[in-house]
């Protein structure tokens, strides 16, 4: 019972550790020695499960600051031998990552006291270095809501073939002309899950060309925008329709004029 409550007084949500010794350093500090039961490990170099021991390491981990006192940790971690490849690895644990020497629990609680402080006095609350929050800190993958401008521009373009597709898409600022992002293919879904992954709420025009399956994507996940063909498709369609009259005209008149309006049909 005693050792499932210093457990979760750590912070730990790994079932196989345990406790093995508890005791008390000169400075009134808790050291805890844990160690892991050994179970199934899969082998991040091929995939294979495995429950060949290798070796032993005992690894010194800062642990939280408790009312009475501080709390050092001694891990005895497995090292795990792979029967497939051949190579070794020390067992995955939630508590503490590779190469780390705080516990987990530790480092969240800094990164929650750096939201709301700077990273000084989160750190001096943490009781860790200040240059140990910044390295954390800048390993922490923040994920942020790309918000779209007020006018986008849809098209494709021929790319290089990445992930075997020969077009992509790429979603342009109109008014800052900027890029914002290039998207994979040019497929409707693909254009769907990029517009329902961002901030739409802002967009008031789409400039596009004339395809039918853009504008599904574009009405479908952005209601009723603003669409605008672009000049160069919208001119296309214009001097298709005229040359279509020239070349109608040109078999009405004698050859001389027909060569002469062949000639100066870019006019």
């Amino acid at each position: 019972m005693q050792d499932n409550i210093i457990i979760e007084l750590l912070g730990i949500k790994d079932k196989n550790v345990k406790v093995w010794e508890i005791s008390r350093n000169a400075d009134h500090s808790m050291c805890v020695d844990l160690y892991t039961e050994k179970r199934k490990q899969k082998c991040p170099h091929c995939g294979y499960k495995t429950k060949r021991v290798h070796g032993y390491r005992n690894q010194e981990i800062q642990g939280p600051s408790l009312p009475y006192g501080k709390v050092n940790i001694v891990l005895r971690k497995r090292r795990y031998l792979c029967q497939a490849c051949g190579k070794t690895f020390y067992e995955r644990l939630l508590m503490v990552g590779y190469y780390q020497r705080v516990i987990r629990s530790v480092q969240n609680e800094a990164l929650m006291y750096a939201a709301f402080g700077s990273f000084k006095t989160a750190a001096r609350w943490a009781n860790m270095t200040v240059t140990r929050l910044m390295r954390l800190f800048d390993r922490r993958e923040i994920k942020t809501t790309r918000v779209l401008p007020r006018a986008i521009a849809i098209d494709e373009f021929k790319g290089d073939d990445a992930g075997g597709e020969r077009f992509q898409t790429i979603i342009v600022d109109v008014e800052n002309k900027e890029i914002i992002d290039i998207l994979p293919d040019r497929k409707v879904d693909t254009i769907k899950r990029y517009l329902r992954s961002c901030d739409t709420g802002s967009v008031e025009m789409v400039v596009m060309d004339l395809s039918k399956w853009f504008k599904k994507a574009v009405c479908d996940e952005l209601g009723d925008p603003l669409i605008i063909a672009d000049r160069f498709h919208f001119m296309r369609q214009v001097y298709w329709a005229l040359d279509e009259v020239r070349r109608e005209v040109q078999g009405e008149v004698d050859k001389r004029t027909r060569l002469h309006m062949k000639r100066s049909k870019k006019l």
